[in-house]
C-alpha cells in the first residue's frame, strides 16, 4: 500500500509548527507535555487522512498483526476478527474479516494499525526523516476509535509520543508520571496505581498535536463522533544502552574474564572482596576501555537499525553467474574488521557478520574491484563463491558491471 497524496516536507519542525524547535528541545523534550492547537483540519492530509484509513482497513491484503483490535484496556484475540482463507491446499492465514471488524468497532473496539510506516509511504518518509534528525528509533501507529468510546485505559508509554489528530475529536487527560522517564524494560503496571488528579485536560481537534514524554499516564475518550489519530513513537537510546556497549567491550580485557571468588554467593565474608573488586572494575573501565571505539561501535549499530524506505520491486534483472563482472566499492567506503572470530563488513550504515574463513575471498574481491566470481581466491568452491557474490550484491555492497 502506498499513499495517494504526495507527502509534504514533514520533519520535526513541521510537526511542531508554529511552536519553535528550540523551545521544544529546551522546555519539553523528556520534561513536560506540549499541546499545539492549529485550527487547520488539513495539516496532516499529506501524511494520512480518514479516507486513507478506511481504504487501508478495507484492503483484502490486510492481515494480522498489521491490524489489531483493542477494547476495555486489552487487545482482542486475532481469531475474533480474522479468518484463514483456503486456496487449493494452501491457506492465507490471519486475513482481516471486515464484517467482524465493523461489528467489533461498532461495539466499542479501537482499530489499531501498528507500524504503519512499513506500508504507508508518507509515514515511512516521516519516520526516516525523524530518525535522521534525532538518532532515535521511530515508528507510526494509527488508531481509529468509534464515538462514545473510552479507548485505552490509563497507562504510560515507555517511548516518547507525538499524537497527530487527523479526524474527529478526542478528550485527553494527562497525569504525573509515577516513574520518571521509564526505560523500555519498565512498562506500566496498573497494580497498586491510584489515579491522581489530572495535570492536563484538553480536546484534540483535527490538525492538533500532543507531545507526551514517556512515563506520563494518559487516558482518552471520544465524544459523539469517531476519532482518528496517528501516534509517532520514539523509542530512545539511553545511557543504559551505551553503558551496555561498554560492558560488552569489557569482555576483550582479560581482567574482566576472571572468575568471582569461589563461594561468593554463599559466604558473607566475601562481600567485601566483591565490593572492592567491583570498584576496581569500574576504575579499569574508565582507564582501559577505548571510549571512542565504544561510541563508534554503538553509532554504527544505531545507523544499521534505522528505518530504510521499502525498495520497489524491479523485474528487469539478470542472474549473477560465475562469469558475471561485479565491482566492489572504492577503498574508504567500507571497512573489514575481525570481531569474535568473525569477519565484519561495514558499509553505508550496514554491518554484515560473515565467517572469518571467507575473509581472504572478500579481501580479493575488494583488491580487484572489478572481478568475476570464478576468479576469486580463497577456500571457497565455485558454488560458495557464487552464493557469496549474490548475497553481497543483494546487500548493495557489490554492483553489476554492464
Amino acid at each position: 500500500m502506498t499513499g495517494q497524496a504526495e507527502s509534504g516536507p514533514f520533519d520535526l519542525k513541521m510537526l511542531l509548527a508554529p511552536f519553535d524547535l528550540e523551545g521544544f528541545s529546551r522546555d519539553h523534550w523528556e520534561r513536560k507535555p506540549l499541546h499545539v492547537g492549529r485550527r487547520d483540519a488539513h495539516h496532516y492530509d499529506s501524511l494520512l487522512t480518514n479516507v486513507d484509513l478506511e481504504r487501508i482497513i478495507s484492503s483484502p491484503d490486510l492481515r494480522y498483526p498489521a491490524i489489531q483490535l483493542a477494547k476495555n484496556g486489552s487487545y482482542l484475540a486475532p481469531e475474533v476478527y480474522t479468518k484463514n482463507i483456503k486456496h487449493g491446499s494452501e491457506f492465507f492465514n490471519g486475513v482481516a474479516d471486515l464484517g467482524q471488524i465493523q461489528s467489533e468497532y461498532r461495539s466499542g473496539a479501537t482499530v489499531v494499525l501498528p507500524a504503519l510506516q512499513r506500508t504507508w509511504s508518507p509515514l515511512g518518509k516521516l519516520c526516516a526523516t525523524l530518525e535522521n534528525e534525532l538518532s532515535h528509533a521511530v515508528h507510526a501507529n494509527a488508531y481509529l476509535t468509534p464515538g462514545d468510546s473510552p479507548g485505552f485505559t490509563p497507562h504510560y508509554d515507555t517511548h516518547e509520543v507525538f499524537v497527530l489528530q487527523i479526524a474527529g475529536k478526542k478528550w485527553w487527560r494527562v497525569f504525573e508520571p509515577p516513574l520518571p522517564l521509564p526505560h523500555r524494560t519498565q512498562p506500566f503496571t496498573p497494580v497498586g496505581y491510584a489515579l491522581p488528579a489530572p495535570i492536563l485536560e484538553l480536546e484534540l481537534c483535527p490538525g492538533d498535536l500532543l507531545y507526551l514524554p514517556r512515563g506520563y499516564v494518559h487516558a482518552a475518550k471520544t465524544s459523539r463522533g469517531h476519532s482518528a489519530h496517528i501516534t509517532i513513537g520514539m523509542t530512545v537510546y539511553t545511557w543504559v544502552e551505551l553503558l551496555s556497549e561498554v560492558i560488552a567491550a569489557s569482555r576483550d580485557l582479560a581482567a574482566f574474564r576472571t572468575a568471582l571468588p569461589p563461594g561468593f554467593a554463599a559466604r558473607d565474608d566475601l562481600k567485601r572482596a566483591l565490593r572492592e573488586g567491583l570498584g576496581q572494575c569500574l576504575e579499569r573501565l574508565r582507564s582501559d576501555i577505548d571510549s571512542d571505539r565504544v561510541i563508534e561501535s554503538f553509532v554504527r549499530k544505531v545507523h544499521a537499525a534505522k528505518v530504510h524506505p521499502v525498495a520497489a520491486f524491479n523485474s528487469d534483472e539478470r542472474v549473477i553467474g560465475l562469469e558475471t563482472t561485479l565491482m566492489a566499492p572504492e577503498a574508504g567506503q567500507y571497512r573489514i574488521l575481525l570481531e569474535n572470530r568473525s569477519a565484519v563488513l561495514e558499509f553505508d550504515g550496514k554491518k554484515l557478520i560473515l565467517p572469518d574463513q571467507i575473509r581472504p575471498t572478500i579481501d580479493d574481491m575488494c583488491s580487484r574491484r572489478a572481478f568475476q566470481p570464478k576468479e576469486l581466491c580463497g577456500p571457497l568452491d565455485n558454488a560458495a563463491k557464487l552464493s557469496l557474490a549474490r548475497y553481497l550484491h543483494d546487500e548493495r555492497f557489490l554492483r553489476m558491471v554492464d
